[in-house]
Parts: C-alpha cells; structure tokens; sequence
C-alpha cells in the first residue's frame, strides 16, 4: 500500500529546558518505521542546551519528514499543548513529552494500523508503560478499563495520557487540553469524549512515561497527592460521580442537585449565630 493512503500521525513534544531526557524522546522518533509523520515542537523559550539538541534533530530528520518548530510563553503544559495542537495538520495525533520516548519501533506502525482497520475509530488507549530508576515496568489498567469505560474513568483517571492516540479533530471539537491549574490537564477531555465515543481499549504499550524527580505529577509522594486532589476536582468541575459515573443531564444527578437545594434551603432557615 503506497504511503499516501496511511493516516497522517501529528506527535506534538513541548519542551521547557529538557535537555535531560530530550535526546531519547526524539530518537525514539527518528527511528520509527512508520513515516507518514509530521513533529511539531513546542518550546517554552528554554535557557539550557534544549535548542541546541532540538537545532541538530531538525537538521538530521528535515528531509525525511515534517518537522514544525515553534516558541510560546511559558503558561503551563496546557497550553504549550493546546498552541502546539494548533499547529497540526494529521490524522491522528499524539502527545510525546519531551520526558517519554516510543517504546518500539514499530509503535506508530501498530497505532495507523488499529486506525486504518477500523476508519470509524476516534481514539485507542493502551497500557500504562513506566520507567523507574532504568526499569520498565507495565501496569495493564487496560484489563480494569475494558469491564466498564465510563465507570472506570470517572472513578479516576486511569487512561494513560502517553499511550493514548485521537483523531485530531476531536481534540479540538472536545475543548484540547484544561488550562485550570487545579485540574488535571487531560482528565476533561477524556470524561467528555468518552460520553460520545468509547475508546479502542488495547492491551498493549507504545510509549514509555519516565517516572524521576522533575515529573510534574508522579515525581514525589507531594507531588502525586496534589495530582489526584486535582483529579477530584476535576470530576467535580465535569459533574461526574465517581464509579456511579452519571453526567449532568442524567436524573440521578437531577436528583442529588434538589437534595442539595433543599439542604440549603434548610440550613438558611436558621441562624446558627445566634445559637
């Protein structure tokens, strides 16, 4: 099949002085044998030596496939990511941090195939892959996911981010990424496309997330706990009840919003001051 019928992969990478784990994730690129890619970087006006390794990627890779450089303000990893996803023109698109690198490389090669199989597929999700102090390690939540989507992702957000694949489109038509600091920034998303479409639920792995001590959300104990506060707050921002999983417009929720009504209205009846 010539390559002009595959699907177009978008891998959009933002960067803000990464130059420690940068060269891997951008290898992991270069040697992907599925080509029908464009790379659209984002970086946040870095100060060390992210530019200079993003300069000699560019000028190894130009002529091989698209690669889009761009610099935005450094406002959060939600917007570097929205401004970034602007950018694409693919298919399909994925969120490569400049701190993951592709598993194999047939990665890509594996997600167009699950996408040309199925032309209707607006996105799939595989396993959690991490890296710890040099080990991988799989954790296949995919197995808990697949009983009940929609339940599973409004008890917490159990979908990994690096091993999630969408159509472009519907990243944008959906609301991209939360620009709330006090939300998770891909959490929302999933809880409105997932009222819409269910996910491709695989049992496999494409990207590896490297769990260390930079990590925005796993690198400390501190760290993870502000990540599932926010969490939380996310559910409670999207109307979601967590494993009950019913959404605004359902009459469970209905229900729940006059009992809260009615215990306003009770407690505004008195003036607990002056008890």
């Amino acid at each position: 099949m010539k390559k002009h019928n595959y699907p177009i992969i978008s891998i959009i990478t933002c960067t803000f002085n990464s130059e420690k784990y940068l060269k891997k994730a951008l290898e992991s690129v270069q040697k992907q044998t599925y080509r029908n890619i464009e790379h659209i970087i984002n970086d946040s006006y870095s100060t060390d030596k992210t530019l200079e390794i993003i300069k000699k990627y560019i000028e190894q890779n130009k002529k091989d496939y698209r690669i889009k450089f761009i610099q935005s303000q450094p406002n959060g990893v939600a917007n570097a990511l929205n401004v970034a996803t602007k950018e694409a023109t693919g298919d399909i698109i994925h969120y490569l941090h400049s701190d993951d690198y592709y598993y194999k490389e047939e990665s890509l090669e594996k997600v167009a195939s699950h996408f040309m199989k199925k032309p209707n597929l607006v996105w799939l999700t595989g396993n959690f892959l991490v890296e710890i102090k040099g080990k991988i390690i799989a954790i296949p939540q995919t197995h808990l996911l697949r009983i009940n989507p929609e339940k599973a992702l409004s008890a917490m957000n159990i979908i990994s981010h690096e091993n999630t694949f969408m159509r472009r489109e519907a990243v944008q038509l959906y609301g991209g990424f939360n620009e709330d600091k006090n939300s998770v920034v891909e959490y929302s998303l999933w809880l409105r496309l997932i009222q819409d479409y269910k996910p491709l639920i695989v049992n496999d792995e494409f990207t590896v997330f490297i769990i260390h001590k930079g990590s925005t959300s796993t690198g400390s104990l501190i760290k993870f706990s502000k990540a599932v506060l926010r969490a939380f707050k996310t559910q409670r921002k999207e109307k979601i009840f967590p494993l009950i999983g019913y959404y605004e417009d359902n009459n469970f929720y209905y229900q729940y919003k006059k009992i809260v009504e009615k215990v306003k209205e009770f407690r505004s009846s008195f003036d607990f001051e002056n008890f």
